[in-house]
């Protein structure tokens, strides 16, 4: 017993399969399907889900508490005992003789439409064996006894360690003895990312695997580079480009932060600059590893994973999940600040906030660092609305342009793989 049985009603998809994307993000293993419908021979399968789960959790709105469906699972559930984590969407907990149950629960109120707080996942982590690295989905097995393979399919059995040895863990660089936390590297598997340039011009590419920032470059990490004999004043880290090294003759001085905040995104700085903090920080780290900003396709993919989803949390936008303008900050926001803001892979704040720096030309999609050519953008900001914080909107500055909304991140893959 090892996975987390989520309970919905099919009107509340949305919010349950982000749910479900975040569960997994956490460590934990998931039970969800959206199949209930298809006829009442699945309730078969849905009996030893909720029978073999370690805690179950439901979406309690009006619409689950009129399912039929949501109605079975929580009688089952509370007929077996299981430790119930129930999440109240939408209505009145008292209005529906199912919730009474959850009475003396500590349920969590989230009818802000906000995926549940930290707390949520640490109470349920007393239920449910928790993973250090991401979980994993359980799908549903066919009608057939549970035994042999069909088990191993159906539920999380852990294989035993003399038989699949542990994979070997990539050794990241390690940037910590250079720059202020927070920092960490989010390692991102190879696959495909379809780009919309158009309505009807779709492209998608093979991405090798990398590794990308967890957070965009705050102001304590950029100013480590400016402060630094050997950082931003250092011509060498202009040389990748004649434009570069002509824009850094001209422009000798940075400009100011537009917020000042250590844990806060960087802004006001432009393509060349984001790309020498880049060429520097390669140096300070050694050995084999780049530091570059993304190119676009590997920026979608650490933010969208393989699902197409709409935001980096899931399909359907939560205004207070990330900061723009139907947030009404009206400005930057530390980097850690909105903890559902969280992509497939781990990474945070792709949505929203700033702006962010690719390494992509617009146009061309060339990736070559000379030119002085737009190059692309991605992520939205605090000034714009939630249909640019989507995974697919794209948007284009000139490299020598500094604003307040735009910012950089950064990704490191071994010398001569990408």
């Amino acid at each position: 017993m090892s996975h987390v049985f989520i309970s919905y009603s099919k009107v509340n998809w949305d919010y349950a399969r982000a749910l479900a994307d975040r569960l997994l993000v956490e460590g934990f293993d998931v039970w969800i399907d959206d199949r209930i419908d298809y006829g009442e021979d699945w309730w078969r399968t849905i009996v030893r889900a909720i029978k073999a789960c370690a805690a179950f959790t439901v979406v309690m709105t009006p619409d689950s508490d009129a399912s039929r469906w949501v109605q079975r699972e929580i009688t089952l559930a509370d007929e077996l005992g299981k430790p119930a984590y129930p999440l109240l969407l939408a209505g009145d907990l008292l209005s529906s003789e199912n919730w009474t149950m959850f009475v003396r629960t500590q349920y969590m109120d989230v009818r802000n439409g906000a995926l549940p707080k930290a707390d949520f996942y640490n109470r349920l982590g007393q239920s449910v064996p928790r993973k250090p690295t991401p979980g994993a989905e359980i799908t549903a097995a066919d009608d057939l006894p549970l035994t042999g393979q069909l088990l191993h399919k159906a539920l999380p059995i852990e294989p035993e360690p003399e038989l699949v040895p542990e994979p070997s863990k990539i050794l990241l660089p390690q940037v910590k003895s250079v720059l202020p936390m927070p920092f960490d590297w989010c390692e991102v598997p190879a696959g495909s990312v379809t780009v919309e340039y158009t309505r009807k011009d779709h492209r998608t590419f093979e991405v090798a695997d990398y590794a990308i920032s967890k957070y965009p470059i705050t102001n304590a990490q950029f100013q480590v580079f400016l402060k630094s004999p050997e950082g931003y004043r250092e011509p060498r880290w202009w040389d990748y480009s004649p434009e570069a090294k002509s824009w850094r003759r001209s422009w000798s001085v940075p400009d100011n932060t537009a917020y000042s905040g250590d844990d806060l995104p960087r802004t006001n700085v432009n393509w060349y600059e984001a790309m020498a903090y880049c060429w520097w920080l390669t140096t300070q780290i050694g050995g084999d590893w780049v530091i570059s900003l993304p190119t676009e396709q590997q920026w979608q993919r650490a933010a969208q994973g393989d699902d197409g989803r709409a935001y980096p949390w899931g399909n359907q936008f939560f205004a207070n999940a990330c900061n723009t303008t139907e947030s009404r900050v009206d400005k930057v926001t530390p980097v850690t600040k909105y903890q559902n803001n969280i992509s497939p892979y781990g990474v945070m704040d792709m949505a929203g906030n700033v702006w962010e720096w690719c390494l992509t030309e617009w146009g061309t999609d060339s990736t070559n660092a000379r030119g002085s050519r737009a190059r692309v953008l991605r992520g939205g900001s605090w000034r714009n609305d939630a249909d640019t914080a989507k995974n697919n909107c794209r948007d284009y500055g000139s490299p020598e342009e500094r604003f307040n909304l735009r910012g950089f991140r950064v990704v490191t893959f071994l010398k001569n793989n990408n």
